[in-house]
């Protein structure tokens, strides 16, 4: 039988391709948001080029500042070395992976780490993991409430479903029990994503068409301009007529 080969033009789904690894360890350390979003996005970049300062700071939405502060920090902890490779030495040579697509989604820090962690622990037959927040709050170390916050985002965002649990004891007592969480495709999520900025796009476009009507309007009817304060006073006294407070 002869074998099908990709189309051109189509990308060939090696994990090389479109995920990068980032070690198992980085867990132990309890990184601040920030500071592994930043060490997250070294790794994407570590087996392409060396990044400068300005692209690093792009690529993961934060000031230049901001991110040598962070940047400082992660080589004090001896997670990346002097030229922004990540040298995080372990016994533990296990990995996980994300999308290449995570950093085009503008994810908040916390949000980027709760991501990162059901990645992490995901059954990778199912694409489904059903930690507590308890559990990805102290593994992650951050608090319960930040978590729900993310998790919230993250449904949003299309990246997870979210379905609640239960179950029933030796006493036949019904309890809530861990939402079951399953893994979406990025893909799908980016273009929602862009979708969405598009939209706004479109009516901050709209609004500024729609202010500068107002103002060509207002510069050739200066009166009605004038009485434009005294309609909005009226809007909040009902006795007064609009008719009047012009007339004023």
């Amino acid at each position: 039988m002869r074998r099908r080969s990709a189309p051109i033009g189509w990308p060939r789904r090696d994990p090389r391709h479109y995920r990068f690894a980032i070690p198992n360890a980085v867990w132990e350390y309890q990184l601040r948001p920030a500071e592994f979003v930043i060490f997250s996005y070294l790794c994407y970049h570590s087996s392409t080029s060396e990044p400068t300062l300005k692209e690093i700071a792009t690529g993961v939405h934060m000031t230049t500042d901001t991110m040598k502060k962070y940047l400082d920090s992660l080589r004090a902890k001896k997670l990346i070395g002097e030229d922004g490779t990540p040298v995080l030495k372990s016994k533990d040579k296990k990995f996980f992976t994300l999308p290449n697509e995570v950093f085009l989604l503008r994810l908040s820090p916390s949000a980027f780490v709760v991501y990162a962690y059901l990645l992490l622990i995901e059954d990778r037959r199912t694409h489904t993991c059903h930690p507590s927040y308890n559990t990805i709050a102290a593994t992650t170390g951050l608090a319960k409430n930040t978590v729900m916050k993310g998790i919230s985002t993250l449904s949003e965002m299309e990246l997870i479903t979210v379905e609640s649990s239960s179950y029933f004891d030796k006493r036949g007592m019904k309890w809530k029990g861990n939402n079951l969480y399953t893994i979406l495709p990025v893909r799908a999520a980016v273009d929602t994503f862009l979708q969405r900025q598009l939209r706004q796009l479109e009516l901050d476009v709209e609004r500024r068409r729609v202010i500068r009507r107002q103002q060509e309007y207002d510069r050739r009817h200066p009166r009605a301009a004038l009485c434009t304060p005294a309609v909005a006073e009226a809007a909040l006294d009902p006795a007064q007529s609009q008719e009047a407070l012009c007339a004023r």
